[in-house]
């Protein structure tokens, strides 16, 4: 492609979640496109296969001492930077992703010029660690203030400004989701059935299997309850004791493939406190799943559009949440492909194209 663009990606890592998976896809749809893109990690952790065109390069740091350890984003920005005036660096779009990276790039030569894509609530990631709100606010102003920032949901967005942050630039870009992949990959047959799933990490932090299991129990409904995905098994199975619902609850733990197990199931179900943009929701929406979730910031809403909105249910309504399992059972929402189309990979491709000028 005789206009073609080069764009540098830069992540803490390409190891497990999401994240790397949405930055693998972008760059392999650009570089399908006729574009450059190089993907710079800032770990050794590269888990992935790296798609045909796209070149990888690792620049791990590892601090020696507590000194180090205060001046890390300092330190692995100067060997960011070294690596960048070794092979005479310039780039038409750089995309800085995760927390970590957003820390070093803003250290870095790149500090400009980056776009720091947020990928999940920085406030909320920050005060689930008990992070006070004062440190929570100088922390996001410090880091996103006067910058460009790109964040995949609108909520992601909203809340940053709630915290007083004024980027220089900010766009709103979701994930890449491939409905052909999934597809392919959605037809294989599963060991359970009658069931409604939930697919992701066990964890009372930001995943809420504890408020899923509850609302689950009341809702009365008949279908199994499903989990795929590992974490906190025992303490996950302890309530599920505790509930009174071990013949009802199935933990599968991780799936190379969850696809079967949402296309089978008759519901998909997500509790969270938070999320970056809730990927699973639209896979599901793609395999012909009824979804239902928490209308937690800060993805569920920007995915669950239209008529599919009314299975958005308030965050810490239990009783809400079990409602809405026994009525979208009752009487499942049409999905239709413009409920998902807007995430695929030409669509946001072109977005990030746009950011080149």
């Amino acid at each position: 492609m005789a206009d073609g663009k080069s764009f540098l990606f830069v992540s803490d890592h390409l190891g497990g979640g999401g994240a790397p998976i949405s930055i693998l896809n972008l760059a392999e749809a650009l570089a399908e496109h006729g574009h450059d893109v190089t993907i710079a990690v800032l770990s050794d952790k590269v888990w992935h296969d790296i798609p045909e065109g796209v070149t990888v390069k690792t620049l791990p740091f590892q601090y020696a001492n507590a000194w180090q350890k205060l001046r890390r984003f300092r330190l692995h920005a100067k060997k960011l930077d070294a690596w960048l005036v070794e092979n005479n660096w310039s780039y038409d779009v750089v995309i800085a992703n995760l927390y970590y990276t957003h820390q070093v790039v803003a250290h870095s030569l790149l500090s400009n010029q980056a776009w720091l894509c947020v990928r999940t609530d920085p406030a909320q990631m920050l005060l689930s660690k008990s992070v006070s709100d004062f440190k929570v606010r100088h922390k996001i102003k410090s880091i996103y203030g006067g910058r460009r920032v790109l964040a995949i949901s609108h909520g992601i967005l909203e809340s940053i400004s709630a915290y007083g942050v004024i980027p220089r630039q900010a766009e709103v870009v979701h994930n890449i989701i491939d409905a052909l992949f999934v597809r392919e990959r959605m037809r294989d047959d599963v060991e359970v059935s009658d069931y409604i799933v939930s697919v992701g990490r066990l964890g009372l932090r930001q995943k809420r299997y504890d408020r899923l299991l509850r609302a689950y129990k009341a809702s009365g409904i008949a279908q199994k309850l499903v989990f795929v995905g590992e974490g906190e098994l025992e303490n996950a199975q302890a309530l599920v004791r505790e509930l009174g619902l071990e013949s009802r609850v199935v933990f599968l733990g991780q799936k190379a493939n969850p696809y079967p197990y949402i296309r089978h199931a008759d519901l998909l179900v997500l509790a969270s406190d938070y999320e970056g943009f809730g990927r699973v929701i639209a896979e599901s929406l793609i395999c012909g799943t009824p979804v239902v979730s928490t209308d937690c910031p800060s993805g569920p809403r920007d995915i669950l559009t239209g008529e599919l909105a009314s299975c958005l249910v308030e965050t810490n309504d239990e009783a809400a949440l079990a409602r809405k399992l026994r009525e979208v059972l009752e009487a499942p929402p049409v999905i239709k492909p413009e409920h998902y189309e807007r995430f695929s990979p030409d669509a946001i491709a072109h977005r990030y194209e746009t950011l080149a000028g």
